[in-house]
């Protein structure tokens, strides 16, 4: 994350609306942005100290320092750094500190030097002078050395201006009162990342079932107490929307710049790409192989019904449940939903089965492999529409049967 002295020189108010500046791919940014990468790689195997002190030396007196800052907070945040000296440094310093004082020549009152006592002290250790120099002060932050990237492709200066493009936007949401999101499609990774950052949200269903509001109450809410961590939380978030096809979000902010609330709008046509990574279409081949059972028999013109993937979701109090199909008839818009329960996991299969108790849907059908390892009777005592087992894989005209019992 950056911080917000670098944040709020890149933000645009006019009226009661804010915006990210976000920095040009032009001929003078990408410049700089790929000196800033060849810098950091000249500086593998030598610690963070000497980086800074070596970006000081780069930024100068440029008046983009901020930015040149911002780039180089996103770069170093890609970095690996040494975390497990060879010798406790604590232990180090203990070691030399009893053998004080001393000084570097020796003199009448003074027999003992310092380059004597690191001798020594390294003899002690098996270690080399020098290694004992090293391991002196090796726990401290600016002490450690640049190993590698975490990446094994670095970035680009054209990914690197858009990483940093994104760090700023998200960087806004640390000021954030509230956030409302219209969504229209996946929604698995979106909640997933919602309850990965254990975020305070309402949702609310759209008219005519064509997506939901989901609200994030923020930082600044009245709500929420513990601000700081939070807050970091709340705005690392943003790439998870990213994730969509079809969104739209405003957020009301109060950086510190402003004295009222003030209004950030983004939809799915901004150029911020998100690097969290989508899930799979599919969580398991039993789920794969429905899908394409189903489209291979039922593709003609006159099919009934339309088969469609994790497009409902059912609101259970601070989680929800998304079933793993949907089936709508073509005609009179009845719906049914699927969930395959074919995973063995007992703790998986416990959370699956209270989600299902919560949701009590009467138009919910579950598809149990024969194998899944639980007792019998367990799912059929549950509330909701129908259950059917199978034995390799669902029989579709079963299947279909209990749609036409079910829907709704």
């Amino acid at each position: 994350m950056l911080k917000s002295e670098l944040i709020l020189p890149r933000l645009k108010k006019r009226g009661d609306q804010i915006t990210p500046l976000a920095l040009p791919n032009d001929y003078h940014y990408l410049a700089i942005a790929n000196e800033l990468i060849q810098l950091v790689k000249s500086h593998l195997g030598h610690t963070r100290g000497e980086l800074e002190e070596a970006l000081k030396i780069y930024e100068g007196d440029s008046l983009d320092y901020q930015i040149i800052r911002g780039l180089f907070n996103v770069l170093e945040t890609r970095c690996v750094f040494s975390q497990f000296p060879i010798v406790n440094p604590v232990t180090v310093r203990t070691a030399l500190f009893e053998k004080g004082p001393v000084t570097l020549t020796s003199d009448l009152l003074t027999t003992t030097t310092r380059w004597q006592v690191i001798a020594d002290t390294a003899a002690q250790f098996h270690l080399t002078s020098q290694a004992l120099e090293e391991a002196m002060f090796a726990d401290l932050a600016e002490e450690r050395i640049i190993l590698n990237t975490s990446d094994p492709a670095p970035f680009s200066p054209t990914e690197l201006i858009a990483r940093y493009n994104l760090e700023v936007a998200r960087g806004l949401l640390y000021w954030a009162r509230e956030v409302r999101m219209t969504v229209h499609d996946t929604y698995k990774d979106l909640f997933k990342y919602i309850k990965l950052f254990k975020l305070m949200h309402t949702v609310y269903p759209l008219p005519a079932a064509t997506g939901y509001q989901i609200i994030l109450h923020g930082p600044i809410s009245p709500f929420v107490h513990s601000t700081l961590r939070y807050g970091l939380q709340f705005a690392k978030f943003l790439p998870a929307i990213l994730l969509c096809q079809n969104w739209q979000l405003e957020a009301e902010v109060q950086p510190p710049s402003s004295r009222r609330l003030l209004h950030y709008n983004l939809d799915d046509q901004t150029a911020l790409r998100s690097h969290f990574k989508a899930s799979p279409l599919f969580d398991s081949t039993l789920e794969a192989d429905f899908a394409a059972d189903f489209a291979t028999k039922y593709t003609g013109a006159k099919r009934a019904w339309e088969l469609t993937r994790e497009d409902e979701v059912i609101v259970l109090g601070d989680t929800v449940m998304i079933p793993d199909f949907a089936l709508t008839h073509r005609k009179d818009g009845r719906r049914a939903l699927i969930e395959i329960i074919g995973f063995w996991h007992p703790e998986y299969l416990q959370r699956k089965l209270t989600k299902i108790r919560q949701a009590n849907c009467s138009h919910l059908i579950l598809l149990v492999y024969q194998s899944a390892n639980v007792a019998t009777g367990v799912f059929e005592a549950v509330s909701t529409g129908e259950v059917l087992t199978f034995n390799n894989k669902p029989i579709l005209k079963e299947v279909l049967a209990a749609v036409e019992r079910c829907a709704i």
